[in-house]
């Protein structure tokens, strides 16, 4: 059976797990499966594996009873059904704290689990992107100091270990910090949920910016807009247009970098749809 701790995507692990056992017995299907999880509908795992029906609790402890799985095991597949199928952030977050709680001693860490951690604290991203400042970067004294607002020495310490241990930060000649990739990409519903949370702590940021800084260290602009559906994809395209050329533009820089900035961009709406709606 697949090492359930290695998933965080119940659906992902229910194939896995499908096609072990295909393998291993041709005749294991999709409706002998059902059958000893005591599901009706012979097509059920099948649908919930194309993430074309979702399963209840009692659905989801019969299909663990099924597997094999032990108590903790099956405490583990409840939060990745939970987070999988929440319908909230707050939720997301709530069983995604969970997930990474019980995933700590798993050796072999996914891309989910090393974004879910980096994006952890708002100060992980920051001393990754502080170590190009300057060759000074081994010393979390002298870094937590430089972090605005300042941090303890022992959080940066804490920082540099984990972003090591999950393979963002590397350490180059004489000891010094390296970032093993200029930039970090990929997706899916972890990253998703550790970003939201992410962002949401960079605005707390951002409002505090306007007392932390001079004016001219800062930069805010604001617009309320009017528009259609159809031209707010041409907006969000324009966005993803302007955040890729942005990256481009700073990778591309043949100047020494001298400060660590970010960058929020938030597009929401602020009225309900009048879309059917007679004028």
């Amino acid at each position: 059976m697949p090492d359930i701790y290695r998933y965080n995507d119940y659906r992902v692990f229910l194939l896995d797990y499908f096609n072990e056992q295909k393998a291993a017995n041709p005749s294991f299907s999709h409706q002998f499966f059902a059958r000893k999880a005591n599901i009706k509908s012979s097509g059920f795992v099948l649908h919930v594996m194309k993430r074309e029906r979702n399963v209840t609790r009692p659905v989801l402890l019969n299909i663990a009873r099924a597997i094999g799985l032990d108590p903790a095991q099956t405490e583990y597949f409840e939060d990745l059904m939970a987070f999988d199928q929440a319908k909230t952030q707050s939720d997301r977050e709530y069983y995604l704290g969970r997930i990474a709680a019980k995933r700590r001693n798993v050796k072999a860490k996914s891309l989910g689990d090393r974004q879910y951690e980096l994006y952890s604290a708002w100060y992980h991203p920051v001393i990754r992107e502080m170590v190009t400042l300057s060759d000074d970067n081994d010393d979390p004294s002298v870094i937590s100091k430089f972090v605005v607002p300042a941090i303890t020495p022992k959080q940066a310490k804490e920082s540099l270990k984990l972003q090591k241990d999950i393979g963002v930060l590397t350490v180059g000649k004489r000891g010094k910090h390296r970032q093993a990739e200029p930039f970090i990409s990929g997706g899916g519903p972890v990253r998703d949920t550790a970003l939201v949370r992410y962002q949401k702590e960079m605005l707390e940021h951002a409002r505090a910016a306007w007392d932390r800084f001079a004016p001219d260290e800062i930069t805010m602009h604001t617009m309320t807009l009017c528009m259609s559906e159809e031209m707010l994809e041409t907006v969000r395209e324009e966005v993803r247009a302007f955040k890729n050329r942005l990256l481009e533009l700073v990778g591309s820089e043949k100047k020494i970098p001298e400060r660590v900035y970010h960058l929020n961009i938030n597009f929401f709406p602020v009225t309900k749809s009048a879309k059917g709606k007679k004028r």
